[in-house]
């Protein structure tokens, strides 16, 4: 029967790019340049520099039903050839109005922007892709969005992890709430010896805003800053809480901005958060300008500012190009 049914699959799958809609080609590539001289025992002093080729092909039923494949592959300088291991494109998406829904590893860039907090930046340059699944609903006044990353299958080898979230932004006028909730799960692998313990981490951050974009002359004007409650489980052991206050800034007109965060509290435990909000005391100020104004193109080159209170001022460089075609 199990044979039977994988000759009926093979059968039926090229059939249904004989009732897709032309394919339609797309090419993504980004320009990646990170030179980070930081100097504190919380972050790696480093320059990550590099270039990054997603090419591809996507095959469209109607006008919400399409399916992807390609690849994302990043050449990192001064490397070898795949010292950073290529993702692939392979997804199913359902996009409405409202609703998108996508199954499979497809990029990230477009689906979530959370605070570097909870996702550091070093994750959309070496792994840009989630392998998963992502949910998200709009409506009038508001979005909710889950999502779950596979980011470790089993092996001897390779321990089991996985990394989900949920966030919403709930409006009223020029008010905003906005909860986000992740977490990483870390299990064993499949090795008979081995005796690492299974380990969680997860956030839990509330912010409260406001957006003045519409009522003063700034493309964009909005600070939003709420409690941020962080966990870590090493089992058997109990859940350890971790608590602080989290505030971010955003400013931007023309082609110049300003980016600002802050946090005061207990050291998050976070494995894929910012390393350097670990210090807890930490703010950090990017000043930037995005020159290219083109629908498929994209671009930061910024000076940022690195305040550790109570050690000193560190800064990092960023040049970041994506182009879509």
């Amino acid at each position: 029967m199990k044979k039977l049914t994988a000759y009926i699959g093979l059968a039926l799958f090229p059939s249904l790019f004989c009732i897709a809609q032309s394919p339609d080609f797309y090419l993504g590539f980004d320009h990646i340049l990170d030179n980070r001289e930081y100097f504190t025992s919380y972050a790696k002093h480093q320059t990550i520099f590099g270039a990054r080729i997603n090419p591809g092909i996507s095959f469209s039923f109607d006008s919400v039903h399409s399916v992807h494949a390609g690849i994302n592959y990043m050449y990192e300088f001064g490397g070898e050839l795949l010292e950073v291991k290529p993702q692939i494109d392979l997804y199913y998406s359902y996009k409405t109005e409202n609703l998108q829904v996508f199954f499979g590893s497809f990029p990230r860039r477009e689906l979530m922007n959370y605070p570097l907090f909870l996702l550091t930046d070093s994750l959309d340059y070496y792994r840009p892709n989630m392998e998963g699944a992502s949910i998200g609903y709009s409506w009038d006044w508001g979005t909710v969005h889950g999502w779950v990353d596979w980011t470790g299958r089993a092996t001897e080898d390779t321990r089991e992890s996985i990394l989900a979230g949920i966030d919403a932004v709930f409006r009223a006028g020029i008010f905003y709430f906005s909860p986000t909730f992740t977490r990483y799960h870390l299990a064993r692998s499949d090795a008979v010896d081995d005796h690492n313990h299974i380990r969680d981490d997860g956030a839990i951050m509330l912010l409260a805003g406001i957006d003045l974009s519409e009522r003063i002359p700034l493309d964009l004007f909005s600070f939003a800053s709420g409690l941020a409650i962080t966990y870590e489980r090493t089992r058997p052991s109990d859940y350890q809480l971790f608590q602080g206050w989290f505030s971010q800034l955003d400013i931007k007109h023309s082609i110049f901005g300003i980016k600002g965060a802050y946090y005061r509290g207990e050291s998050p435990p976070l494995l894929y958060g910012d390393p350097l909000y670990r210090s807890g005391n930490y703010g950090r100020m990017d000043l930037y300008v995005e020159p290219f104004r083109n629908p498929r193109i994209s671009s930061k080159f910024g000076w940022n500012f690195h305040f550790l209170i109570g050690d000193r001022v560190y800064h990092s460089q960023q040049i970041l190009i994506h182009i879509s075609l």
